[in-house]
């Protein structure tokens, strides 16, 4: 069996900030917390965060072979295309969210 690398993350380019929306993040910056409206922020996201942000990064892939129950294959192709990229989002949250995998 391969031994795992290290891989790193590259990140795609964005476009650069525009004037004005620089302004506004130092305008931001230099508010007090305490002064900053939050109240129109639902208190849990309907889409998360990470669903944002991971595919905004160039993850370097490996092709595997595995078998995996139907009932948890189901559940992963319940929302349509793209099962596999849910599958990698479940591990990853599993894994930043310390999920005790030695235990399981």
């Amino acid at each position: 069996m391969k031994k795992m690398q290290q891989q790193s993350y590259k990140t795609i380019d964005f476009p650069p900030l525009t004037g004005e929306q620089i302004k506004e993040l130092e305008y931001l910056k230099s508010m007090d917390e305490s002064d900053i409206d939050c109240s129109d922020i639902p208190e849990k996201l309907e889409t998360p965060v990470l669903s944002y942000y991971f595919p905004s990064l160039k993850v370097p892939k490996t092709d595997i072979h595995t078998k995996i129950d139907n009932d948890n294959l189901a559940w992963l192709k319940q929302a349509g295309k793209g099962y596999q990229q849910r599958l990698n989002n479940v591990l990853r949250w599993a894994r930043m969210n310390n999920c005790p995998i030695a235990t399981l």
